[in-house]
């Protein structure tokens, strides 16, 4: 069973003669990378905003772990469930990394050893706890993004949406990072969608699916690197 589907998904903000999604449909699976392509104006921000519960779908359904999204407690799915990585980190920069993964962990209701909790996940993300004590801003692009995906970890959810989570990185930190997508893929079993423009992060996926002008369609399976 799919742990999120979009079934002819359309969406169009009030008032608009035209819909920004039309006729959408996916599924998307734990243990999978998923990488969705398109252009500036495709409706990339309109379909995260929908996956990770934002808005509704002005047509069509949106289902997580088969309940149709009309029926499940938003709130509580975007801070249990949905762990979301931006592409300009939103971290709270003058306050130390440590923090940063405990207000996440406190306003998604994780109970108990949460020091030692994020602790690890930092440490799986190669941020020590020297690091760890310092203010955000100290530490580099790269480096910040690993903090983000920390952040997006501490509740332990079932799906990860990244939105162009390499755009601000070199070369060799975007391999680094996608390495660290595939991890909890195929390791974790987290459903992991990232949204890109990058030719090299669509390769490192298992599916690629493209968007344009609001129409959502499968592109390719990767063979496993």
């Amino acid at each position: 069973m799919s742990v999120l589907a979009l079934n002819n998904v359309s969406y169009a903000y009030k008032g608009a003669k035209k819909n920004v999604l039309s006729g959408v449909n996916a599924a998307f699976e734990q243990g999978t990378l998923y990488a969705i392509m398109g252009k500036s104006g495709s409706g990339k921000s309109t379909l995260l905003s929908l996956i990770s519960g934002l808005d509704l779908p002005t047509g069509g359904k949106i289902l997580y772990n088969d309940t149709d999204m009309t029926r499940v407690n938003r709130d509580e799915y975007r801070a249990k469930s949905i762990g979301v990585i931006f592409q300009g980190f939103n971290l709270l920069t003058n306050a130390t990394v440590i923090d940063n993964i405990l207000l996440s962990m406190s306003i998604s209701g994780v109970k108990g050893g949460k020091r030692q909790t994020a602790h690890s996940l930092l440490e799986k993300m190669g941020i020590d706890r020297e690091k760890s004590g310092r203010k955000v801003l100290k530490l580099s692009g790269g480096e910040q993004q690993r903090v983000g995906i920390a952040r997006a970890l501490s509740h332990n959810p079932d799906v990860v949406i990244a939105d162009e989570p390499s755009g601000n990185l070199d070369g060799d930190t975007e391999r680094n990072i996608m390495q660290i997508f595939k991890d909890l893929a195929h390791n974790e079993n987290k459903c992991v969608i990232i949204v890109t423009h990058s030719k090299n992060v669509a390769e490192s996926a298992d599916e690629v699916w493209g968007l344009n002008k609001g129409s959502l369609t499968f592109v390719k399976r990767n063979t496993p690197q």
